[in-house]
């Protein structure tokens, strides 16, 4: 029996989280022959392993990949998606939760409207406590829509609620048909990835069901970024993924101009991203940086245009002369 419902959980440096994490994927009242977890050890130095092979003698279901060097966490994503055996993917981070009992549901909802893509809610987890999100509530829809549609109904006018990977359900092979991946990076990796697999789909339906819970903890990506950005990892979340979304573009026909337009504009935060850092990263890191856009200097003016002449020319200026405080 092929499984309907494949998880994907990346991990690495999550000892404290990946067995609560592991607990609420099994913690789902159906038969675990119809669901299968992928954990992608993406070179863990902790005992992160030690903890999903404890798991992997209880469940028959939970398969460890192990990459031997970090890949970064979109390569790792990827890595579990070509494996899988599931009709739908579940991307889901190791150090967060699904809600307990919502499984048979989601794919209740998948399989009766024959979905591309199903989007619901989250909550917080901070500290012991979960907190509702009443920020990202999406629009119940009755029926499933183009992805298109979609955009203009949920996203015009606040584009950053598609951001996130993991309160999607995605048909696999919706995505491998349309060569839809995730970028091979640490940082943003879910941005261009959502924006795309979402636009590109013929049948996306949203639910204000609550059926993810996602952690804050200092040591998350983002919160990690925003305390000591490295220089690759900031580059990657703004170039990188700036450029991943201007490829996403072209592939929006010009008479959809105000979707374009509203991509546009996560497009231009997040290639700005990188100059909201410069001022707390160190002078090492900095030329670091530097050395980096140089590098990659003409395929980053490419996506800069999309920032106008005067951002342009801040950058230049950057390169050439370097941070001035």
């Amino acid at each position: 029996m092929e499984p309907l419902l494949s998880f994907v959980i990346p991990f690495y440096n999550v000892e404290k989280y990946i067995a609560q994490c592991l607990d609420s994927v099994y913690q789902q009242g159906i038969p675990e022959e119809e669901y299968e977890v992928i954990c992608v050890n993406d070179a863990s130095p902790d005992h992160s392993r030690d903890i999903v092979l404890e798991y992997q003698k209880k469940h028959t279901n939970l398969i460890l990949v192990e990459h031997e060097v970090n890949k970064k966490l979109g390569t790792a994503r990827n890595t579990g998606r070509k494996i899988a055996r599931g009709k739908y993917v579940w991307n889901v981070d190791s150090d967060d939760m699904v809600e307990p009992n919502c499984l048979g549901e989601i794919i209740k909802q998948c399989e009766t409207n024959e979905l591309d893509v199903l989007v619901f809610r989250h909550r917080h987890l901070r500290g012991e406590e979960i907190l509702d999100n009443d920020k990202n509530t999406w629009n119940e829809m009755s029926e499933p829509v183009s992805g298109f549609n979609f955009w203009k109904s949920q996203c015009l006018d606040k584009p950053g609620i598609i951001c996130p990977v993991w309160n999607k359900i995605f048909r696999k092979d919706y995505l491998n048909g349309n060569g839809i991946f995730s970028p091979e990076i640490n940082m943003g990796e879910d941005v261009p990835f959502s924006i795309e697999a979402v636009l590109l789909a013929d049948k996306v339906r949203a639910i204000n069901g609550k059926y993810y819970i996602h952690r804050e903890t200092p040591e998350s990506l983002a919160r990690s970024l925003r305390k000591t950005p490295s220089p690759q990892t900031l580059y990657e979340n703004s170039f990188v993924c700036g450029k991943h979304i201007h490829k996403t573009v072209d592939r929006i026909p010009r008479e959809e101009k105000d979707i374009v337009k509203s991509i546009r504009n996560i497009e231009k935060y997040t290639i700005q991203e990188y100059s909201s850092f410069l001022n707390i990263m160190t002078e090492t890191d900095i030329s670091e940086f530097r050395k980096i856009c140089k590098k990659n200097l003409f395929s980053n003016m490419f996506v800069l245009n999309v920032l106008g002449r005067k951002w342009t020319l801040k950058y230049l200026e950057f390169l050439m002369f370097g941070l001035k405080k």
